[in-house]
């Protein structure tokens, strides 16, 4: 880890089809995920996609057949690359 990396928990990587929903725009859109940990999950979509930092969002993978909502909260950006949030 580096002096930079403020993470908490280790990150796994793994890749899943995520659903994600935005409360306060009523957007829906799939995105790929790069990894996660206990905490939260890293997403990469199109910058387009990419919600604001601070942003509450709702994921579910669409992995297991009626999986979880989780909210969350964007807490980070990588432009052009996707972004991660922190579960709720």
């Amino acid at each position: 880890m580096n002096e930079h990396d403020k993470r908490r928990c280790p990150r796994l990587k793994h890749r899943a089809k995520i659903r994600v929903f935005s409360p306060t725009h009523s957007e829906e859109f799939f995105a790929d995920m790069r990894d996660f940990s206990e905490t939260g999950v890293f997403l990469m979509c199109p910058a387009d996609l990419i919600p604001e930092l601070g942003a509450s969002v709702e994921v579910q993978t669409t992995e297991i057949e009626d999986a979880p909502i989780r909210s969350t909260q964007v807490v980070r950006i990588e432009a052009g690359v996707g972004f991660g949030v922190e579960f709720s």
